[in-house]
């Protein structure tokens, strides 16, 4: 099973994106090709945009991603990946 892993910069954290370089496209889909993400127990329709970026704003809903964060994607198939993250945590529930 291929993997790919890496900690989170600053302004991915912030601005809610994961940037591929150029070494690791391979492992993704081809730009605006679908494929889904499985985080826990929901499954994320996603996407590698024109600038190698993949657009994470659905998964901060309910889990916190911060700088210096590891991400590692595994790869199902073809177009199945799941994501691990153990640093992340779910958002603190207000009551």
């Amino acid at each position: 099973m291929e993997q790919y892993s890496r900690s989170l910069k600053k302004s991915e954290a912030r601005h809610r994106y994961w940037h591929i370089l150029k070494e690791d496209q391979d492992f993704f889909p081809d730009v605006n090709e679908m494929f889904t993400l499985k985080f826990h127990d929901k499954t994320y329709e996603m996407k590698v945009n024109h600038k190698y970026d993949i657009m994470t704003g659905q998964l901060y809903a309910t889990y916190q991603f911060l700088e210096g964060h590891t991400i590692t994607i595994k790869k199902k198939s073809e177009k199945a990946y799941e994501l691990e993250a153990p640093d992340t945590k779910p958002y603190l529930k207000v009551s």
